[in-house]
């Protein structure tokens, strides 16, 4: 018999008002749901509880359309293609472009 465990909402903590998550994608090497916000951001999420970790920007302050996490690196992209942007696992770069 299983039993039912609800998790806190994603929600990304930097803004003032929580943003509508836009896009999410499993981690094909490790146990992290990355997800995107309307708001431009990719976080990674932790645990059932649902802890933040890296975060970083895809470039325009536009909601994220798309995130491929891959076994080295997480890539993401904005709605209107304006930004683009990677985090290397590892965390030895973060970059975004727009």
């Amino acid at each position: 018999m299983s039993t039912y465990h609800q998790i806190p909402p994603l929600v990304y903590q930097r803004d003032v008002l929580p943003q509508p998550i836009t896009a999410l994608s499993f981690d094909p090497v490790s146990d992290i749901l990355w997800s995107g916000t309307n708001s431009g951001h990719v976080c990674a999420n932790y645990t059932p509880r649902g802890m933040r970790g890296v975060h970083y920007p895809v470039g325009g302050h536009i909601a994220v359309k798309k995130i491929l996490a891959t076994e080295s690196n997480v890539i993401a992209c904005g709605v209107t293609g304006e930004g683009i942007g990677a985090w290397g696992k590892g965390g030895v770069n973060a970059w975004y472009f727009k």
